[in-house]
């Protein structure tokens, strides 16, 4: 009689590999989540600054922030095509990317100049991003003074 001996897993050891790749997963799957959601949260602070500085940099072309009509798109397109302030300003524009204005999802980010907190007491703006799911989180916020 001749026994032959395959060379193979026993279905315990293939549960035990199984077994300990889920563990390892399990462990540092919230981690590797955590840091990409800091990473998004960084780029869209980092896309806020980016919006002050244009916003800053159109104040000092013009001397006052956009209104909240005019909204981010100034910062694109000339909002007054037709007044001969903006006309001789017109090589100026963009002061921000047309891009510049949204998060990665495509959600405008929300201007109002005054704030609506303090409307008739500051020539301030704010800027609110509502995250990328646009729900229950409160509103990330940046204040700037004139």
């Amino acid at each position: 009689m001749n026994t032959q001996h395959k060379q193979a897993f026993t279905l315990i050891e293939m549960l035990m590999v199984v077994g300990l790749i889920v563990l390892v997963f399990g462990l540092l799957g919230p981690k590797i989540a955590g840091l990409l959601g800091k990473k998004d949260k960084a780029a869209m602070q980092f896309k806020m600054v980016a919006i002050q500085e244009a916003l800053n940099e159109y104040r000092m072309e013009f001397g006052a922030y956009p209104s909240t009509r005019e909204g981010l798109h100034a910062l694109v397109e000339n909002p007054r095509p037709n007044d001969p302030r903006y006309q001789a300003a017109a090589g100026r524009w963009p002061f921000a990317k047309e891009d510049g204005i949204t998060d990665q999802a495509g959600n405008e980010i929300i201007y109002h100049c005054p704030p609506e907190e303090f409307k008739n007491k500051y020539k301030t703006y704010e800027l609110i991003y509502l995250g990328t799911t646009q729900a229950e989180d409160a509103p990330d916020r940046l204040d700037a003074g004139a």
